[in-house]
């Protein structure tokens, strides 16, 4: 190499092309380093990710993308991408990372958020040849030169440079000298208590004057420039001084390059990982009062471009749950995949930021950053991040997402990470919060990942991989369409080609990436007894689910059971807007018997039968990532009748039929459900009902008056939390009131819609009021769940009297598995308050039911 043996400490940078082969500059790089020399790399174009070059043992990278400066202003979102994405790498290795670039390109950078990595961008077309000192030491308008192409010329000039360099302080203007009439720029070095003058202009032998009065003066002579040098003493110290008062404040861009290039050198140590923890799943299901709880052991393996779930030991409410290595009956709910994740470099600038002050995580001070889409109408998130001020690794990020379309209206997720003690920062704990309006079921979502455990670039990765390939335990892989599940040697529809495992591994068969669990038949049977029903309530029927129905994306939900039934369906999106569209069904073949008060006393010749039958159809749309409208249609219909117990003069009620508008705000915060809601409704050929002749009979006064039309509306607020994977509670508020309400347009606690336990049909039917309804579920052991319940409303039933009454009801449930893969229920209730159909304080409802997924 045409250098001088000894180059400390100048910084060289040797050029070399992106993706060139390491022989081609490594013993260069070495060469110069071990001369003393700051060795860097000067690479021309923008290096891949894995490009060697990424990773050489330099101090710097100076990257040159001069040749991109006639690069399409369309391609320019494309060469800030890549040039990001190699300048975070750099810098989270902790290289010095200098940018060149044409002019035009320079300016195009500066403004795409590349100053928060910390770089210095030269905006140079070409870079000029250095002939002599006089070039690189008086030549302040270029800070880059490029060494003579000749090698003798470039030895002496860097050997000259080299016994200046003793001399060389930082170049801090500080005053002037002269030489005669001739002024000689200084500059100081602080440090080292010194001041230099440089000059091509002063002749030898004359004299040099420092402002500094008395103080002596060195001159060097090298090559036609002339170093003089004042060094002075501790009476003569800097009149002037510098001091730093605090830590520079940085920008919200800076902090989140900063971290880029943190996750980028993190990314770059980790070749493959295996986590292990637990995941619980809770929702709401029909036919379960408790919250349905889905439980696993959760492995995932991360690496060589594929991301897989293996899941151990699943139980549905303490049940297990065998897939056979199949695709299980168990579909899988997620929202629509995020364009890209906040403080990711990405190809377009996807988000804003916003440094919203600090905070303390688990003793950590952090940077709290608020992000937001920059097209809010756009698959997204928007939410704060927390990034430890010392290493910018990311400790919490807790963000909604935006721009949903399909069946999950709301996502909430909160992550949280720990470092595993070598620097790397690890997800510890995933909270994500959903609603899920799908077909005869709005549910709130709650999904809880728990890693207790990270295996980091394991050397039998593969191997273990492959054995839970071979396993019967369920399996998922993170596509780019979502989770799929792996079903083994080939089972189910296959949509991708079979992923064999690794060659010298352990394995027993492939996995093939399946469809998602899109039908699933449940067979229900059971019996329900309630003292309002005219007799006890059988039913067994089955129940069939379909998440794409004829392949067009629509849920439909049916279930029939001799004697009652229901079907619904529900559009995620409507021609791939933001609106859905939903309906549902229900009917009864048994009649309730709607038993009437008058001062809490029972009026049996009031008493009459009513079989009611519903159907409703709405539309959807979120509106923001946490609210959205409903606009819904519903039809009722109640056919009345005579029972035993009449009265002849009796009035019966004109079959019910019953147009209404419904309007709604749902949202969801914190794990919180809350809606909103008001009704307007009209019965069509309502007539007046009761007795005919008034005073024949004593009628409650406040059921003289009967209205066609009547308004109803409430609020509602839910929370579902898995507090582990065995414990899991519910609670549930709602308020509700209305306008020219009677006894049958009233509220009324129900075996089938507002539940309040122990109490029958029809039991209560009040104008205003509040519930309060809780549950708590619990697995006991492996193969047995306990519920409990306790509900309470404070509501006016006119027929108690015109003031409020408290009802209460307690519960319990217990669920066990039994043969041939069913699930059996058996729930209680008693009502404190509620009055048998024989006049006694204290109601029992009973539902035993059996369900069974194939």
């Amino acid at each position: 190499m045409a250098l001088p043996l000894r180059l400390e400490p100048v910084q060289v940078w040797l050029r070399v092309a992106a993706g060139a082969p390491g022989p081609e500059w490594e013993a260069a790089l070495r060469d110069v380093a071990a001369r003393g020399a700051r060795a860097g790399l000067q690479i021309v174009g923008i290096p891949s990710p894995d490009d060697p070059l990424l990773a050489a043992a330099a101090t710097s990278i100076l990257f040159d993308v001069r040749e991109l400066a006639d690069a399409p202003a369309a391609a320019l979102d494309d060469v800030v991408f890549r040039l990001k994405r190699a300048v975070a790498l750099a810098r989270g290795r902790g290289l010095e990372v200098e940018i060149l670039a044409a002019p035009p390109l320079a300016a195009a950078l500066e403004g795409r958020g590349l100053a928060g990595f910390g770089v210095t961008v030269h905006a140079i077309e070409q870079v000029p040849i250095a002939r002599s000192l006089r070039d690189l030491l008086l030549d302040r308008t270029h800070d880059l030169w490029e060494l003579p192409r000749d090698a003798v010329a470039a030895h002496a000039l860097v050997a000259d440079l080299m016994r200046l360099w003793p001399w060389l302080p930082p170049l801090v203007p500080y005053g002037s000298m002269t030489c005669g009439t001739i002024r000689i720029p200084a500059y100081a070095d602080f440090a080292a208590t010194q001041i230099v003058g440089v000059s091509d202009a002063c002749p030898r032998g004359a004299r040099v004057v420092p402002e500094q009065p008395g103080a002596s003066v060195e001159r060097l002579d090298v090559d036609g420039v002339s170093l003089f040098r004042v060094s002075l003493t501790s009476q003569d110290r800097f009149a002037e001084t510098v001091g730093v008062s605090g830590a520079a404040s940085l920008t919200a861009d800076e902090i989140v390059a900063r971290h880029q290039s943190q996750a980028a050198r993190q990314a770059a140590e980790i070749s493959t990982i295996i986590s292990s923890g637990s995941l619980t799943l809770t929702f709401e299901a029909p036919g379960f009062v408790a919250p349905l709880t889905i439980t696993s052991r959760t492995i995932i393996y991360a690496g060589n471009g594929r991301t897989d779930l293996q899941q151990q030991a699943i139980r549905v409410n303490g049940a297990a749950f065998e897939a056979g290595g199949g695709v299980p009956r168990l579909p899988i709910i997620e929202p629509e995949r995020a364009a890209a994740p906040p403080l990711a470099i990405t190809l377009n600038e996807l988000y804003r930021y916003r440094l919203q002050g600090r905070d303390t995580i688990d003793g950590r001070p952090c940077y709290v950053i608020a992000f937001e889409p920059r097209d809010r109408r756009a698959p997204l998130y928007a939410g704060r991040a927390w990034i430890a001020a010392d290493a910018f690794a990311m400790v919490r990020v807790s963000a909604v997402q935006t721009g949903l379309r399909g069946p999950i209206t709301a996502s909430e997720q909160t992550d949280e990470f720990r470092d595993d003690g070598h620097g790397r920062w690890l997800l510890a704990r995933s909270d994500v919060r959903q609603t899920y309006e799908g077909a005869s079921v709005r549910t709130p979502i709650h999904r809880l990942l728990i890693l207790d455990g990270h295996d980091v670039n394991a050397p039998d990765f593969e191997t273990r991989r492959a054995a839970a390939y071979a396993s019967n335990d369920v399996m998922l892989r993170d596509t780019p369409d979502g989770f799929r599940y792996l079903t083994k040697e080939g089972r189910g529809k296959a949509e991708a080609e079979r992923e064999t495992p690794a060659a010298g591994s352990a394995a027993d068969g492939p996995r093939a990436v399946a469809g998602r669990a899109t039908r699933v038949r449940t067979l229900a049977f059971g019996v329900i007894v309630d003292p309002n029903i005219s007799r006890p309530l059988p039913f067994a029927g089955l129940s069939y689910v379909d998440f794409d129905l004829l392949g067009t994306g629509t849920q439909f939900n049916g279930f029939f059971g001799g004697a009652f039934g229901q079907l619904a369906f529900s559009v995620p999106s409507i021609a791939g807007s933001r609106w859905q569209l939903a309906g549902r069904a229900f009917g009864i073949a048994a009649s309730y018997n709607d038993r009437a008060f008058d001062q809490g006393r029972e009026q049996y010749a009031q008493n009459i039968l009513q079989r009611p039958a519903q159907a409703a159809v709405w539309a959807l749309r979120p509106l923001t990532p946490r609210v959205s409208l409903r606009l819904e249609y519903d039809w009722d219909y109640t056919r009345f009748g005579r029972s035993e117990s009449t009265d002849a003069l009796f009035v019966v009620p004109a079959n019910q039929v019953a147009h209404g508008a419904r309007v709604g705000v749902d949202m969801q915060r914190g794990g919180w459900q809350v809606s909103l809601w008001g009704s307007a409704a009209h019965r069509v050929g309502w007539r007046r009902w009761g007795y005919a002749t008034p005073g024949l009979v004593s009628t409650p006064a406040v059921e003289t008056r009967s209205f066609a039309s009547f308004q109803r509306y409430g609020a509602s607020a839910l929370r579902s939390l898995a507090i582990n994977p065995r414990l899991v509670t519910r609670i549930e508020m709602a308020w509700m009131a209305g306008r020219d309400l009677d006894r049958f347009s009233r509220y009324s606690f129900g075996s089938f819609d507002n539940r309040l336990h122990g109490y029958p049909s029809a039991l209560i039917r009040y104008d205003r009021g509040a519930v309060l309804r809780s549950a708590l579920a619990w697995s006991a052991a492996k193969a047995v769940r306990l519920d409990a319940f306790a509900d309470t409303a404070q509501v006016r039933d006119p027929g108690f009297g015109r003031r409020f009454h408290n009802f209460t009801g307690l519960g319990a449930a217990l669920e066990v598995p039994a043969p041939f893969g069913t699930l059996l229920s058996a729930e209680w209730g008693f009502g404190l308050q509620g009055l048998d159909p024989d006049g006694h304080r204290g109601t029992h409802v009973f539902r035993i039911a059996g369900y069974k997924v194939f």
